[in-house]
């Protein structure tokens, strides 16, 4: 009798394994096809960020009374300045904020930017930054925006019109 109690024990677990697997690989099914989704989700647009940006920092001033050119370290201490001031947006909203800012408004330094960061500053392409980036690192600092126009990849009209936003 004793036996047989165990044998029904055993045969339950092995059920219960089977099922809890079942689950597992269903969930584990789901993650990755949200995974996959999310890859997929478009990114969001300038349009899209300008709109955030009016929104939030336009509830408390005209958007055009943000004018200066900064670091990214010094527009983050802003924004974090503004925000306890009473700045409100969701984080996505403040997200969008600080791009609008990196992409119009920072100061990077050719020498020691990232591709990213060299990338919404001078408004060139992932590409082109990254080839900033490797010829820096071939052939050792840049001095001026000439040194910069060497690069394959950069319009020496566009670096031109972004001059005040390179420094070296």
């Amino acid at each position: 009798m004793l036996r047989r109690g165990y044998a029904r024990m055993n045969l339950m677990r092995a059920r219960l394994g089977y099922v809890l697997l079942a689950h597992i690989g269903v969930l584990a099914g789901t993650t990755v096809t949200c995974v996959a989704q999310a890859s997929k989700a478009p990114t969001r647009t300038e349009a899209a960020d300008k709109a955030d940006f009016e929104a939030v920092c336009g509830a408390c001033h005209t958007s055009s009374m943000v004018s200066d050119i900064r670091t990214e370290p010094e527009w983050r201490d802003t924004v974090e300045l503004m925000v306890s001031l009473g700045a409100d947006g969701t984080g996505e909203q403040m997200e969008a904020v600080m791009r609008v800012l990196l992409r119009t408004l920072t100061k990077v330094n050719a020498n020691t930017a990232t591709a990213a960061q060299l990338a919404l500053a001078l408004d060139v392409s992932e590409a082109t930054a990254l080839a900033v980036v490797k010829y820096r690192a071939e052939h050792g600092k840049f001095k001026s925006l000439a040194d910069l126009t060497k690069v394959p990849g950069i319009n020496a009209a566009k670096l031109d019109a972004r001059k005040d936003r390179v420094a070296f």
